[in-house]
Order: C-alpha cells, then sequence, then structure tokens
C-alpha cells in the first residue's frame, strides 16, 4: 500500500517484525524479506526491528517509544480465529495508537479513488489534511461523504433537509450544505489532480459508508480517529463501535488519521 500511495520514495521507514510465541516464523521472515526488498528504493534500506510479544501489544510499545506519522498493518484474515484476532489487533490499534492507522486489505496497484468521510458540523482538519495528501501523492479522486440521520433531531429540523442530496444541501446552505462545502474548499486547497466530489447519504453511518464504498468502487477509506479530543465520554462508545465496523466490514483499506503530533516516518 506505500507504493500505492506513493510514500516510499521520500519516506523514513521502519518495518517491525512481532515474533507472537506459538506461531511458526518461517513464513513471516520470507514475507519480510520480500516486503524489505520492495521497499529498497534509491540506495536506501529499510530499517528492520523485531519485537517479542503480542502484535497489538508490541505495536502499540514501539509506536509510543518512536514518534511516526503512519502505522501500517495488513487485514487480510478472514476466517475463524484469524479474522478476529486481526479484527481485534487492528481494533486495539485504532483506539489507543498515539498517530494514524493504515488497515490495508485488496491493495490496488495504484490507489484511483479514494473516499474521505466527515462528521460533524466543522470538518476534521486533520482528515481532511491528511486524506487529501495521499491523494496528491497517488494521483487519486477525492470523494468526500457525510452520513445524515434519516431521523430529524427536533420538531423544529426541516424535513426537507432529510432529503436533501450534496448538491442541494450546499445551494440552500443548510448546516450539512455548509459543512460540505468548507470541507471541498480545504480539499480544493490541496492541489489535488481531479477536483473532489461530494456526497450526502442519509441512514446509519456504518451501513451507508459502506454502501457507498461500494457504489463508488474506492479502494480507501479515510476517517477521522475513534476518539477526537472534542468528543464527550458518552458519544467516544458510539465512535468506537462506528471504527470497528468499518475496519471490520470495509471492502478495502482503510485509514484512521489522528491529528499529528510530529515525526516523519512509517
Amino acid at each position: 500500500m506505500l507504493e500505492a500511495l506513493g510514500l516510499v520514495e521520500d519516506s523514513e521507514i521502519v518495518v517491525l517484525r512481532v515474533h507472537e510465541p506459538g506461531h511458526a516464523t518461517a513464513p513471516i521472515d520470507v514475507g519480510l524479506a520480500e516486503l524489505r526488498s520492495r521497499l529498497e528504493v534509491g540506495g536506501r534500506t529499510p530499517d528492520v526491528r523485531v519485537r517479542h510479544g503480542h502484535a497489538a501489544e508490541e505495536i502499540l510499545a514501539e509506536a509510543e517509544t518512536h514518534s511516526y506519522d503512519l502505522v501500517v498493518v495488513g487485514a487480510q484474515g478472514r476466517r475463524g480465529l484469524t479474522r478476529f484476532r486481526l479484527g481485534s489487533t487492528a481494533s486495539r490499534l485504532a483506539r489507543h495508537l498515539p498517530t494514524s492507522l493504515l488497515a490495508c486489505r485488496r491493495v490496488p496497484v495504484a490507489v484511483e479513488r479514494i473516499l474521505l468521510c466527515t462528521s460533524g458540523e466543522t470538518p476534521s482538519l486533520a482528515t481532511l489534511r491528511f486524506g487529501s495528501s495521499l491523494a496528491v501523492r497517488a494521483g487519486a479522486r477525492v470523494t468526500l461523504l457525510h452520513v445524515m440521520s434519516q431521523v430529524a433531531l427536533t420538531w423544529a429540523s426541516p424535513s426537507d433537509d432529510l432529503a436533501d442530496t450534496a448538491e442541494t444541501a450546499i445551494a440552500r446552505g443548510t448546516r450539512e450544505g455548509l459543512h460540505l462545502k468548507h470541507g471541498l474548499e480545504v480539499l480544493a486547497q490541496a492541489g489535488l489532480r481531479h477536483p473532489p466530489t461530494a456526497r450526502l447519504r442519509h441512514g446509519l453511518v456504518v451501513d451507508e459508508v459502506l454502501a457507498e464504498i461500494r457504489q463508488g468502487d474506492h479502494q480507501l477509506l479515510t476517517i477521522g480517529a475513534h476518539r477526537p479530543p472534542e468528543a464527550s465520554a458518552a458519544y467516544a462508545p458510539y465512535l468506537d463501535d462506528v471504527a470497528d465496523r468499518l475496519l471490520t466490514h470495509a471492502p478495502c483499506s482503510v485509514l484512521i488519521v489522528r491529528a499529528p503530533t510530529g515525526g516523519a516516518r512509517a
């Protein structure tokens, strides 16, 4: 995925090998050698580090000890205990990592379509900027998605809002329309190769995001971190559930963006 997103040439890459007790090491060593060879660019060889223990715990320990911009993991297991273990690892990382997480699934040769989800009254600048920076590197098209509940929150909520498309919401200047308009402006300033488009869907967040991924044949889903600083304690579990379900069920790679705190490695 690093190659598909154009991150190999000018990124400092560290490859982490976690040796879990009771697991065969030969297949991991073969895969590690192949990965290291692929990531050798311009005479630079990726730094390889080895840790012993549970995958999630050791990845977290490595990320907390050093400054990274992005942690990249595979998410290819789909059956039995393997699927559970990978899902559990990705979920723990998404909750506790101090940096952004990219869970890779069905990696294409080149990333051409990115779905960038945004929620709340003000678009997350960290999510928009990180997602757009990857799109610029990959030359990908970006769709900005906001999912609106099908149920009005108050009796005063205009019923017309529940039938809005992104275009009509922007034209009417609704709360969601202004939200999407601002997001498009931020994306446009990033220097994307293709003009970004906006989508407004109505319904349950996970269902609508998954439907949009399949309808648009998107290859990368970008969402905000599990627990943004402004989230209340009561709202945080809902965010956890949404991210967990998208990590498990999205038919493509998932990028969970956390606001950067410095560093220059992946």
